[in-house]
């Protein structure tokens, strides 16, 4: 069971060719980069850091639970996950939480207007979906955990 686990989140697609894992590392680190600037709810804006009032009222107005707890939840999991994403370590499981951040933004926020404002939660949501699917590739820490374990074991 844990040898299936950590198959799971540290595998890599073995027969990728050099190039498809470039393809892997540029697509990983440029939504990482995306992700922890973009929407800018961490970084300080107006001299706060973390989600701004604006970003807490519109989560209450969405129906969640403790919406200041779920602010920072989103804010940290684009922020960390981004970090995460870009060197390559927990990619899948960061690439599923982001998606599924970024699905909420899209479709409960945004109402579902991928071809209007819900259009970058969109595409983030595909891309982070990608990343999940398609692993972290050879050029990343997950990579190199997996040859850690496998001789490990």
């Amino acid at each position: 069971m844990i040898q299936k686990l950590k198959q799971l989140v540290f595998y890599y697609q073995p027969n990728s060719s050099k190039l498809q894992n470039i393809g892997f590392l540029l697509l990983r680190f440029i939504v990482g980069l995306a992700l922890c600037t973009v929407f800018e709810k961490v970084l300080p804006r107006d001299g706060i850091w973390g989600p701004q009032d604006w970003f807490i009222k519109d989560v209450a107005e969405m129906g969640f639970p403790f919406p200041v707890f779920s602010a920072w939840f989103a804010v940290l999991t684009e922020f960390v996950g981004g970090i995460f994403l870009m060197l390559g370590i927990l990619t899948r499981p960061m690439a599923i939480l982001n998606a599924c951040i970024t699905f909420t933004a899209a479709f409960i926020y945004h109402h579902g207007d991928i071809a209007g404002s819900g259009l970058t939660g969109f595409l983030f949501m595909i891309m982070c979906t990608c990343i999940a699917l398609f692993g972290p590739g050879k050029f990343s820490l997950d990579y190199l955990i997996h040859l850690k374990t496998q001789n490990n074991d």
